[in-house]
C-alpha cells in the first residue's frame, strides 16, 4: 500500500513539474523576468502539496522581511523546495546547485527563472556566483540559500557553511533564519517513499548586517545555525504538539 501510494506521489510530481516546467521556461523572459515563472513555481509546489497529502503551517509569518533578505532555512527534504515555494510571501531567488540545471523541464524552468547556479570547491567560479546572486538581490528579491549545502541524511542539522553570511554582508540585506520540521519525515534523501503529513515552518526575526565585514562571517554563520536550530526545534514541537491531537 506505501509503495502503490508512493508511486502515486512520484505520478504526481512529475505530471505537475511537466503542467507548470514547461510554459514557465518561455515564460521565465517575459518582463519583469521571473514574474511569470514565480507564479507557475508556486503553482507547482502547491499542486504537489495539495497532490501527495502535505499540509503547511507556518509560525511567526509576520517576520518575513518586506524589503528582500538571504533567507536561510534548514535542509532535510526535496519538500523544502515545494514548502517555501508555497509560504514566501515575496519574489525570490534559489541558489542551487550546477548540476540540477542539467534536469529537463524542471532545470530549464529553473535557468528561465534567473535561480543561481553553485559551483562548490573553485574560488573563481565561487566569487561569480556571489556576483550574480548580488544583482539578482539589488532587483528587489530575496534569496534563498541552504547553508547546509546538501540535504541531511540523519535528520540532524549539518555545519553550516558561510556562503549565506557572507552574501548577507556582501549586499547589506539582513540573514532571515527559518527552520522547517516535518520534511523529513515526508520523503527522505536518495528515498521513494512519500509520507502524507504536515510540515510546520518557524520564521525567525532577520538578523541585521549592518556594520559587520567579511572578517565576521563566520561569527555570523555560528549565530545564524544557532537561531535557525531553535527554529527549527520550535516547529519539531508545534509539529509533535499538533499530532499528539491537543489544542494549540
Amino acid at each position: 500500500m506505501r509503495f502503490l501510494r508512493s508511486l502515486g506521489s512520484w505520478v504526481v510530481i512529475a505530471g505537475a513539474t511537466i503542467l507548470c516546467g514547461l510554459p514557465a521556461i518561455p515564460m521565465g523572459f517575459v518582463p519583469p523576468r521571473g514574474s511569470w515563472s514565480m507564479r507557475f513555481g508556486r503553482a507547482w509546489a502547491r499542486m504537489i502539496l495539495r497532490g501527495t497529502g502535505v499540509t503547511v503551517r507556518v509560525l511567526h509569518g509576520e517576520r518575513f522581511s518586506a524589503t528582500g533578505a538571504v533567507v536561510a532555512p534548514n535542509h532535510e527534504s526535496f519538500y523544502d523546495i515545494l514548502v517555501l515555494f508555497h509560504i514566501l510571501p515575496m519574489r525570490f531567488a534559489f541558489l542551487a546547485k550546477r548540476n540540477l540545471f542539467r534536469i529537463p523541464i524542471l532545470g530549464w524552468s529553473m535557468a528561465a527563472a534567473g535561480f543561481v547556479p553553485v559551483d562548490r570547491g573553485e574560488h573563481r567560479r565561487g566569487t561569480a556566483t556571489i556576483d550574480t546572486a548580488l544583482k539578482r538581490l539589488g532587483r528587489g528579491s530575496s534569496l534563498i540559500v541552504f547553508p547546509e549545502e546538501t540535504r541531511t541524511r540523519t535528520g540532524e542539522l549539518l555545519p553550516f557553511k558561510a556562503g549565506a553570511a557572507l552574501l548577507a554582508i556582501r549586499s547589506g540585506l539582513p540573514l532571515q533564519p527559518v527552520g522547517i520540521a516535518g520534511t523529513f519525515g515526508v520523503q527522505r534523501r536518495g528515498g521513494f517513499t512519500i509520507t502524507p503529513s504536515e510540515v510546520v515552518v518557524a520564521v525567525g526575526e532577520p538578523i541585521p548586517v549592518e556594520g559587520r565585514t567579511i572578517r565576521d562571517r563566520n561569527a555570523l554563520t555560528a549565530e545564524l545555525r544557532e537561531r535557525v536550530a531553535a527554529l527549527r526545534e520550535e516547529a519539531r514541537a508545534a509539529l509533535t504538539y499538533n499530532f499528539e491531537g491537543k489544542d494549540e
